[in-house]
């Protein structure tokens, strides 16, 4: 049994160079968007600045740092197939995109991400002449599924949540293998999670209830039936009848914004606070693969800060009006 100590004091100190509360109130109050960027260089992302193509580009220094952050991953923990299901994300958003374009006739797709587990390359082979070079039969089954759905449907829709059914359901299957009961409870939590988004959406979107049946992932502690039951209820409706579950109050502000404004961000903003603080006793462990998983969660909802503060000071947001929607850090 690997009980990954080195691998857990090398992250220790990692968490001890992220950027803090502070620093990143200091890039949202930035009276500019370059103010806001030159925090950066302060802190462990200078060593990243040098490698962009453009100057000010937040959005290849975000990618820059998660592949940073997968290869580190890579050696603290080669093959553990916990930490590569989650980086496993990022090979079903290259699918999607390479699926889309080769089922549109598109000869040209835009920027595949290199933070996955497959080289992005196999999987365009394998989409466009059949050429297995995947080793995962699980992802191969995926393509071929979406496909499928696509070709029945004409629905570009059906394809993604084909992918995305296929990704759940295989992190939760990876998860559900695991000893610890926070890695168990984690695949379990996002599964319920993304659930009450696709429920909101579609009925946003009008859909009726044999789609919403089909878009709804398996595998969470919500029964699935209640969420079908609730298809044709207001939203201050679906809230309640959702208020025994472990996500209220945490995700409520989130609904009552969705509901008086059709934005899903501080949903999703908060959604990721609950995933944050649940899996915060993470930090307190000193082995296992817990902490390397709590450190990944960590990163990723750090980068998601700096790139929406860049993103709102590109736009003019008002300071306070940032502030108020980071998410919480670890």
């Amino acid at each position: 049994m690997n009980d990954f100590y080195y691998s857990v004091g090398r992250v220790r100190s990692l968490e001890e160079a992220m950027m803090t509360p502070s620093q990143l109130a200091r890039m949202a109050g930035a009276p500019d968007f370059d103010t806001a960027f030159s925090v950066l260089s302060e802190t462990p992302y200078a060593e990243n600045l040098p490698k962009l193509t453009q100057p000010f580009d937040f959005c290849q220094l975000c990618d820059l740092e998660m592949i940073s952050l997968k290869n580190l991953i890579g050696h603290l923990a080669p093959g553990n197939e916990i930490l590569n299901a989650l980086f496993a994300q990022f090979d079903y958003v290259n699918i999607k995109i390479l699926l889309r374009a080769h089922l549109s006739g598109k000869n040209e797709v835009e920027m595949l991400s290199k933070i996955g587990n497959i080289d992005p390359d196999k999987i365009k082979h394998y989409i466009e002449k059949g050429q297995k070079d995947i080793d995962d039969p699980t992802i191969i089954s995926a393509i071929d599924q979406a496909r499928n759905i696509f070709e029945q449907e004409k629905d570009a829709e059906m394809l993604d949540i084909t992918l995305d059914k296929a990704y759940y359901s295989s992190l939760l299957l990876i998860f559900g293998a695991s000893l610890s009961s926070l890695i168990r409870d984690l695949a379990k939590h996002k599964i319920d999670l993304i659930n009450i988004k696709i429920l909101l959406r579609s009925q946003e979107i009008k859909r009726d209830k044999k789609f919403l049946e089909f878009a709804l992932l398996e595998g969470g502690f919500l029964d699935k039936n209640i969420l079908l039951s609730l298809l044709d209820k207001a939203v201050p409706d679906i809230a309640q009848r959702l208020a025994f579950t472990p996500y209220f109050p945490a995700i409520s502000d989130g609904i009552r914004y969705y509901a008086d404004h059709q934005s899903f961000y501080l949903l999703e903003k908060q959604m990721d606070d609950f995933i944050a603080e649940k899996f915060h006793q993470a930090k307190y462990m000193s082995s296992g693969v817990c902490p390397l998983v709590g450190f990944c969660l960590a990163k990723e909802t750090e980068l998601k800060s700096i790139r929406f503060i860049l993103i709102c000071k590109k736009n003019f947001v008002d300071a306070g009006q940032i502030k108020e929607r980071l998410r919480v850090s670890y």
